[in-house]
């Protein structure tokens, strides 16, 4: 990284419509930060330059006014601040970290028609710390830093300056070019600064970009620090050969495995040795962004404009005016043709195949993972936490609250009894029968290579390139650990990464999902413990029939079909059905260890119980926020959300969660519905109301809670009344006349046409989002364009076809009214092309032929499947009284 850096402060009085001469302006002057004023952004607005981070402060009313912006390298290492977001003042900040300590760089806005107090200011600068740099529009004028005259703002900017010791950066020379010709030019953008040598900074004036504004071009003295790659064992030009033969050199091929503390070394000595031989068989690679080139005629176009500005600028001279705009104009245009022939040669030359690397999903891939920068993260002191380090450590803090067990509710006697059980002395059982190494490779060429490992960095790759002793040394360790029951503890470090939840505000630690990171070599012996322990649970009923999270041949279909063929029944009937649907909290990351090792020791052989009682035992977290770590915690409940046992631990673990002959309970994994029906609502909710009272007693003993007001009541009926209000933990559970439960969207008369409301919202965002790829200046081909359309967009339609299929006509017309306009879009077809005549040439099948094809295929399955829950929902309904379609009318609904 260059120890100059190249910071631009320019006023864009909208952004987006001048992203290609911005993207050229950057690409010209080798910009490392751009500070913009007026964005005019709003919470809809998608900005993004290739190798540059976007941050942005928008309006605070939310409209395409005011804000700011910064654009950033990739390569220079930063992190965001709070963002400042007032009708007086937006301001967006980062921070740089360089070796003369940190420096923050600030972005600012303020509206001329806003007043400014003293206290409003100072309380801003005093939130940028010790060093600091920010750049902007301040519409202020003084005579101090080059302006024509002094306004009310600029005396009160001045006055501040002065008191606090601060600085002022400008070129002296106008920034702001009036189109009126009755306004004159001056100087209203420049810097503020703190904490920074004058002598390190120089501005000079740029008289390019077509704002009314023009840019300023700052030089900071400051040796940046570069953004550091993420560690790998491997990379493209790793010699796989040398790994290898340095492996089967250095490894043992006899060791002593008769004791936990051998399997530890052993497992210990394997990962160094792995570790070492990748470093040692991978050369040092360093990453620089490819950036085009700009082409010569469009250089040349430059320099003409900026001939022409300084002669405006000087004479304003009419006649040199109409050929600047005219050379504005040409260079625009020059610009934008540039940009579309980059355009249409990437777009031809992406392909679905190995032969370009998947390009096409790579393009495709980019809608359904927006990068999103982790924002301040605020601490239980009221403070924020902004570097990486910080917020890992305050994740970490988090989460070691998260994975306790919830407190007993229970006495200590009773809870002593309950565990019991556990002090009962153990029969002595023969060791389960030792793994093979095919068994071993199997599993590990069934991994997928580009999986994330965990903290030792040794991934599916590096597994399945390992020589035949590596993988009888791994065979050796992992057949000791079966005969000692026994799970090595260096398997058990998670390292957690934090996503954040949909719809929840981003500084809140509670707002992100924790997502463990296992190590690899722990993922192979999880897959093998896993293959023996499904035959158990399925040879032995383990789990009942209304679970559906988690097993083969068990879809989230086959279970709302239940719950749809109940409901059914109850309207057909004229009774009502009170449902509940409840939410448990944290459900993972609370199970209790103590009584999932009482559930297991009830329901396992001895071996894997204490195979399984090692795997929980002494676990630990660390947790990952950029490269930065936290240090190492314990964790004393919960089953890790990643690994293979962590789903069939929790279904072990709520396996006897109480049921009524009187309701229908449909649980997927923490998904849980109860269904009550009769003719009298309020027996109907007191049926309800009888299992939830069992279910509340269940959740207590096993220290599991549910959320009230995230859990819901609704009742399904064709009749006006509603039932009585059912309560769960003493608290009633809000009432509402739809519910979302697996993805489909159950309103009270099961007519779906909420779900194909929502549906269809989601397609026009998606269609939106993939317009770049499938419209008209795409020159991708018509079979790929094809191919995104059924491998991307048909699916979200599709889904539960077998279910929202009985909806009325007008409801399925929506999405064939999409569906037309999709494949016109795709097709680029004239108006005058009938859709039908589309569909036939693309062989596309209407949406009512998809509905036939693909319930007569669900109904053909059901007839087989091993879930009586499931096989029985093939037989026809018992009674029909309404005039309305049936998920089991759905194959020869739309027959002629």
């Amino acid at each position: 990284m260059s120890p100059i850096l190249q910071i631009a402060v320019w006023n864009a009085n909208g952004l987006c419509q001048h992203k290609n001469e911005t993207q050229m302006f950057l690409l010209t002057h080798n910009i490392d930060i751009l500070l913009i004023s007026e964005t005019h952004f709003t919470s809809k607005t998608y900005f993004h330059i290739p190798h540059y981070n976007t941050y942005y402060t928008n309006h605070p009313s939310g409209t395409a006014r005011g804000g700011s912006a910064i654009l950033i390298k990739t390569s220079v290492q930063h992190y965001l601040l709070n963002p400042h977001s007032h009708d007086y003042l937006q301001a967006t900040s980062i921070s740089i970290d360089g070796p003369s300590g940190l420096v923050t760089i600030s972005a600012v806005y303020l509206p001329p028609n806003h007043s400014l107090t003293y206290d409003q200011l100072t309380s801003f600068y005093s939130t940028l710390g010790p060093r600091f740099l920010v750049g902007g529009d301040f519409n202020a004028k003084h005579t101090d830093w080059g302006s024509r005259l002094i306004s009310p703002r600029g005396r009160l900017i001045h006055k501040i300056l002065n008191l606090h010791h601060y600085d002022h950066l400008s070129t002296g020379e106008p920034t702001y070019w009036p189109t009126d010709r009755n306004k004159l030019p001056d100087l209203v953008d420049f810097c503020i600064t703190k904490g920074i040598p004058p002598n390190y900074l120089t501005a000079k004036s740029c008289f390019e970009l077509s704002s009314d504004h023009t840019p300023i071009l700052i030089s900071l003295s400051h040796k940046t620090l570069p953004s550091v790659s993420h560690p790998s064992l491997y990379n493209k030009k790793t010699n796989w050969d040398y790994f290898r033969l340095l492996l089967s050199d250095k490894l043992s091929p006899n060791i002593p495995l008769k004791t936990a503390a051998d399997i530890e070394a052993a497992v210990n000595n394997l990962t160094k040795l792995i570790q070492w031989a990748g470093w040692s068989a991978t050369p040092v690679t360093h990453y620089t962004p490819q950036i085009a080139l700009c082409p010569l005629r469009i250089k040349q176009k430059i320099l003409d404009k900026r001939r022409l500005r300084r002669t405006w600028l000087r004479f304003h001279s009419p006649i040199t005016k109409r050929l600047l705009n005219k050379a504005s104009q040409e260079l625009k245009q020059l610009i934008s043709e540039y940009k579309n022939q980059q355009f249409q040669a990437y777009t031809q030359n992406l392909s679905p195949t190995l032969s370009t690397d998947y390009s096409l999903w790579k393009a495709v891939r980019s809608i359904k993972h927006i990068t999103i920068s982790l924002p301040p993260i605020r601490t239980p002191q009221d403070t924020w936490a902004r570097t990486n380090k910080e917020k890992a450590l305050i994740f970490a803090h988090h989460l070691s609250t998260v994975f306790h067990p919830h407190p007993p509710s229970i006495s200590l006697e009773d809870e002593i009894n309950l565990l019991r059980p556990l002090d009962i002395p153990y029969q002595l059982e023969p060791p389960p029968k030792p793994f093979k190494q095919s068994e071993i490779l199997t599993i590990i060429n069934t991994l997928k290579p580009k999986t994330s490992p965990g903290f030792d960095l040794i991934t599916a790759k590096i597994l399945q390139n390992l020589p035949p002793n590596c993988i009888k040394n791994l065979t050796q360790i992992i057949n000791a650990s079966i005969r000692l029951c026994y799970f090595p503890n260096q398997w058990k470090v998670a390292q957690i990464i934090l996503i954040l939840k949909p719809g929840k505000p981003t500084d809140l630690p509670s707002s992100y999902r924790p997502i463990s990171l296992l190590p690899t070599l722990s993922k192979v012996f999880e897959k093998l413990i896993f293959q023996r322990l499904l035959p158990i649970v399925e040879t032995q009923h383990i789990l009942p029939d209304h679970q559906f999270g988690f097993r083969y041949q068990h879809s989230t279909i086959h279970q709302t079909h239940r719950l749809v063929n109940k409901i059914h029944d109850a309207i057909e009937s004229k009774q009502y059905c009170s449902a509940a649907f409840l939410d448990i909290t944290q459900a993972f990351d609370k199970v209790w260890h103590i009584g999932l090792h009482l559930k297991l020791r009830q329901l396992l052989p001895l071996n894997y119980f204490l195979l399984l009682k090692s795997y929980l035992s002494n676990r630990h977290f660390i947790v990952k926020v950029g490269d930065e770590f936290s240090n190492l915690s314990p964790i004393h409940a919960g089953v890790p959300q990643g690994s293979v046992l962590g789903p069939l631990l929790y279904l072990l673990y709520t396996n006897d969660l109480p049921t009524s002959p009187y309701t229908t309970t449909a649980t997927f994994a923490d998904d849980t519905a109860i269904l009550a029906s009769d003719p009298n609502p309020v027996t109907a909710s007191l049926k309800l109301q009888n299992n939830l009272n069992s279910i509340e007693s269940w959740l207590s003993l096993w220290r599991l809670k549910a959320n009230e007001t995230k859990s819901y009541h609704v009742t399904f009926s064709n009749r006006k009344a509603t039932c009585p209000p059912v309560y769960l933990c003493n608290e009633p559970l809000p009432q509402t006349t739809e519910v979302k439960y697996l993805g489909f969207h159950l309103d009270r008369r099961l007519t779906w046409k909420k779900h194909i409301f929502n549906k269809r919202k989601h397609l026009g965002i998606l269609l939106t989002k993939l317009h770049w790829l499938l419209g008209r200046r795409s020159k991708l081909t018509l079979n790929n364009k094809l191919l995104i359309y059924k491998i991307i967009i048909k699916p979200v339609w599709t889904y539960g076809i077998q279910l929202w299929g009985s909806a009325s006509n007008t409801n399925i017309a929506i999405f064939e009214r999409f569906q037309s306009k999709a494949l016109r879009l795709l097709t680029d077809a004239p108006w005058y092309v009938p859709n039908a005549i589309i569909r036939h040439d693309l062989q596309i099948p209407t949406v009512q032929e998809e509905i036939s094809r693909l319930s007569s295929k669900y109904r053909s399955r059901l007839n087989m499947h091993i879930n009586q829950e499931v096989s029985q929902l093939s037989a026809p309904p018992p009674l029909r009284r309404l005039r309305r379609h049936l998920p089991h009318d759905l194959p020869n609904r739309f027959l002629v």
